[in-house]
């Protein structure tokens, strides 16, 4: 017996020292750090690369001339970039700005500020860049742009001008990280540095290829976010590599620069590093807590719809208090910070009306009276009642708060939204669903993309990693991993279940947007990424040599690169051109035939380019966030169908036109 009970003890030390190991393995130390750093900066020189050759393949950019590169950005992207051009070239930047906070050619005759409704931000500042790179090329007395003339068959002859060829990725890394890094004082050596590769004086192809540089962030991100998360360095490896191996699912920003998206993307994965450093660690330092409001800052600014993710970001760290894993203390600060970026973001975007009457400070406030009372949840002893409870408390909460707002200030802003879900499960359609659902992208997730994801292993493999962090909540709901403590526990329980227990939320929550609507796979694909590089480091701690642990992450970037390679090799071989003759005739007649003050209404794509191409006022425009526009547009609409007015017969495009 006493043999037994000294083996057993010899076993248990044997297990206690196991885990002590893997678990010192997984931390971020110095090493790993450097390491991740390295793979992140390859990461992000990678995809910038990649992002641009995809996007001159599919349109052969170099060698069009600017009026086709103008049609070549359709609806909303037209209508983002038309911003950018008018400070890009108004006379000061002064007068620029002010031109887009006093805006009457969008949404003719009312003035409207375009910075509140198109969270225009990143367009101010890359024209900042662009303007201040013109001036010091002007000073140097250089170009910046290498100019030539195209023949295109029948047509007319245009003049290109581009130049940065097989160093177009490194001249925009060289201007990012001179200017940002060293500041005013060395611009000029920048400059000098920078203008052995022409082409960036172009402000078209500046403001491209700043947003494919932004873009290698994504790649960063996810690089830097799977190492952490997982502990290892492979994890990193094997996210990084199975998002490229997924790369058409997990973005569009090489098909479609402009958009909000292209902005927002790359920070949020920089912003999630962030939350998981705080929900992992026990205690931050100032800085990190500041970082993660100025993160939180940067990825609402860009884009309107950063509210409904930082919502889902709020739950699943809501969740995550409810297990205890997280104190409440650090629960309460999290929702502090988001809340001071979201009153941020209410001033930088002069009250915006939707981001007022969102969910998201209806959930932020719901959420802050749970963990204030989450003291006395110790009155419930069934830990999953708990749960229950304070759940409820702040869905029913945020439901009625939101209402209350929505009812004060009369804002009817996100119906449209309420409107789209409602279509999804019953036979209600309006006029405004039916401009939605008429595109795929806002269709339901279809089965291919499941086994696109399941050939390259993604699928699979997140479904594992999901799986055994499941098992393991529930081991720890019913008391099996207690910790020992009722409300302040370990910010790093056995294993960072915290953090995983974080991203299996955070995923469940994409895996529900992107079912319903298709274009928010965008989200899932690269978080899927991230779960995926946790697979090797969770089976690690299930008790897996070292020896066994890298064979295993050999493998399965071996049985992933089978398809996954494919897929990177598909990309590429799209090889295209654009060509709009139809779009150039209509811009063109436009320009010699009509008066600048000439008012134009007809469809949302076609008035985007309207704005863009030839600078005459609009009424209608594809941007669809405010009521009062979905009411304007409607009666358009309606004019339009039973009025088609073509001032020109031999046009293709129908439009209608006014004169003030």
């Amino acid at each position: 017996m006493r043999k037994r009970r000294g083996e057993k003890k010899t076993r248990d030390k044997r297990s206690v020292k196991e885990t002590a190991q893997i678990d010192e393995e997984q931390q971020w130390t110095p090493s790993l750090g450097s390491w991740a750093i390295a793979l992140a900066i390859g990461a992000c020189l990678l995809h910038g690369m990649h992002l641009a050759a995809l996007f001159e393949n599919d349109r052969f950019f170099s060698h069009l001339s600017p009026l086709e590169r103008e049609l070549s950005f359709r609806t909303e992207m037209g209508l983002y970039y038309s911003y950018y051009k008018r400070i890009v070239e108004s006379p000061s930047l002064l007068g620029g700005v002010a031109s887009i906070l006093h805006d009457n050619l969008t949404e003719y005759p009312d003035t409207i500020n375009t910075l509140q409704r198109f969270n225009l931000y990143p367009e101010v500042c890359l024209s900042v860049m662009f303007r201040q790179y013109r001036w010091c090329l002007d000073l140097l007395g250089m170009s910046g742009m290498k100019c030539f003339s195209i023949t295109r068959g029948d047509g007319s002859k245009v003049e290109a001008c581009n130049g940065m060829g097989d160093h177009m990725y490194f001249y925009v890394l060289c201007v990012v990280l001179c200017i940002s890094r060293y500041g005013r004082p060395h611009v000029l050596l920048c400059i000098v540095c920078c203008s052995l590769y022409p082409g960036m004086g172009d402000h078209m192809y500046f403001y491209v290829h700043m947003i494919f540089g932004l873009n290698g962030l994504l790649a960063s991100g996810i690089a830097l976010l799977g190492t952490f998360v997982s502990g290892s360095v492979w994890g990193g490896v094997l996210s990084v590599t199975t998002f490229f191996y997924n790369h058409g699912q997990s973005t569009r920003v090489m098909w479609t620069p402009p958009l909000r998206e292209s902005f927002a993307m790359p920070l949020l994965f920089l912003q999630t590093l962030i939350l998981s450093f705080i929900i992992r660690k026990r205690s931050c330092s100032l800085v990190v807590w500041t970082s993660l409001v100025l993160a939180t800052v940067a990825f609402l600014l860009p884009w309107q719809f950063s509210q409904f993710t930082l919502l889902t970001q709020v739950l699943s760290v809501l969740v995550v208090h409810c297990l205890r894993l997280i104190s409440s203390q650090k629960f309460l600060r999290i929702l502090l910070a988001y809340t001071l970026a979201f009153a941020v973001n209410v001033v930088l975007q002069f009250g915006n009306n939707m981001l007022l009457t969102s969910f998201l400070p209806s959930c932020l406030l719901s959420c802050l009276i749970v963990g204030l009372l989450s003291s006395t949840s110790h009155l419930l002893k069934f830990r999953p009642l708990i749960m229950v409870v304070e759940v409820s408390v702040v869905i029913v909460g945020s439901v009625l708060m939101k209402m209350g707002v929505a009812a004060i200030l009369g804002a009817k802003e996100d119906e449209h939204i309420i409107s789209i879900l409602l279509s999804k499960f019953t036979s209600y359609h309006d006029f405004h669903t039916q401009l939605y659902t008429c595109a795929a992208e806002f269709d339901f997730l279809p089965l291919s993309y499941v086994l696109d994801l399941t050939w390259t292993l993604l699928l699979p493999m997140s479904v594992v990693s999901m799986a055994i962090i499941t098992v393991r909540v529930v081991k720890h709901i019913f008391g099996k991993e207690e910790t020992g403590h009722s409300d302040d526990v370990m910010a790093t329980p056995p294993g960072d279940l915290a953090v995983q227990v974080y991203h299996l939320m955070q995923t469940v929550a994409y895996v529900v947007m992107a079912t319903l609507i298709m274009r928010l796979k965008l989200f899932l694909s690269p978080q899927l990424a991230v779960v995926a590089g946790l697979l090797p480091s969770l089976l690690r701690a299930s008790g897996l040599s070292r020896s066994q642990y890298k064979w295993m992450v050999a493998g399965l970037l071996v049985c992933s690169s089978l398809k996954g390679w494919h897929n990177f090799h598909l990309q590429h071989s799209v090889i295209g051109e654009y060509n709009n003759p139809e779009g150039e005739q209509l811009a063109l007649w436009i320009r010699d035939h009509t008066p600048e003050t000439a008012v134009f209404a007809g469809t949302m794509p076609t008035m985007a380019t309207v704005l863009l191409t030839t600078g005459r006022p609009i009424v209608n425009h594809p941007h669809y966030e405010t009521a009062s526009l979905r009411s304007e547009f409607r009666g358009c609409g309606l004019v339009h169908d039973f009025l088609t007015a073509g001032i020109e017969p031999t046009m293709s495009t129908p439009y209608l036109v006014g004169s003030r």
